[in-house]
């Protein structure tokens, strides 16, 4: 008698075949997650300072001998680049030491979208927390997030803030009158472009450090230069 046929092997589907090519595939899936969640659910850097006493848009000595004035969009190249480059070291060398007491005011150059961002601002600080809220603007617009009010909305909740609240002061628009204040105040000093440093009388243009640091030290007083 013939023996019967064999039945043939079912053949495995491809991931059982190359347990290789299943560990790579399984890890490039998660590197995008990874990316993807550092872009759109981890807190921002911003969220290192702390937040629920920044009730201000200033920082320092209330009664530090000199007082300067930024002018500033959030979603102004050069001002970005003054926060992340320039600031920290005027923090820590003058604004800590009592020798500044520094002030944000807004100076929209950018459209609607700039208006909307320092109103956001404003709302944050409702909660403590502008300068978290303002460190968070520079850095996701760096990123290129569009600043749309669900955007914003999502700053705030990543940040930790009441959304609720931030929301309603949001959709109210309510700081728009303060922001306008802040546009007219600068125009009134000679403001035409961002960012601009107002130091007793003199006003310093551009992401102009050395320029600010020799506005800061010729209104110091002689023994805190």
């Amino acid at each position: 008698m013939s023996k019967k046929a064999a039945k043939p092997t079912a053949q495995k589907p491809w991931y059982l075949q190359s347990p290789v090519l299943l560990g790579v595939g399984i890890a490039a899936v998660f590197v995008i997650l990874i990316v993807l969640a550092n872009l759109f659910f981890t807190k921002p850097k911003g969220s290192e300072r702390a937040i629920g006493q920044d009730f201000n848009a200033e920082m320092g000595d209330p009664n530090a001998p000199v007082v300067v004035y930024e002018y500033s969009d959030f979603q102004c190249p050069a001002c970005s680049y003054f926060n992340r480059e320039h600031k920290p070291v005027l923090e820590e060398k003058h604004i800590k030491t009592g020798n500044v007491r520094f002030i944000y005011r807004n100076f929209i150059v950018k459209g609607e979208k700039s208006y909307l961002a320092g109103e956001a601002a404003y709302c944050a600080a409702e909660q403590g927390a502008f300068w978290a809220y303002h460190d968070t603007l520079f850095e996701q617009h760096d990123r290129g997030v569009d600043f749309n009010k669900a955007n914003l909305v999502r700053f705030a909740r990543n940040l930790g803030l009441k959304e609720e609240e931030f929301k309603k002061c949001l959709d109210e628009r309510k700081y728009a009158q303060r922001v306008r204040e802040d546009m007219e105040e600068g125009i009134q000093r000679g403001v035409n472009a961002t960012p601009s440093f107002y130091v007793h009388g003199t006003l310093v243009r551009g992401a102009d450090y050395l320029g600010l640091l020799a506005a800061i030290q010729q209104n110091l007083p002689l023994s805190r230069r």
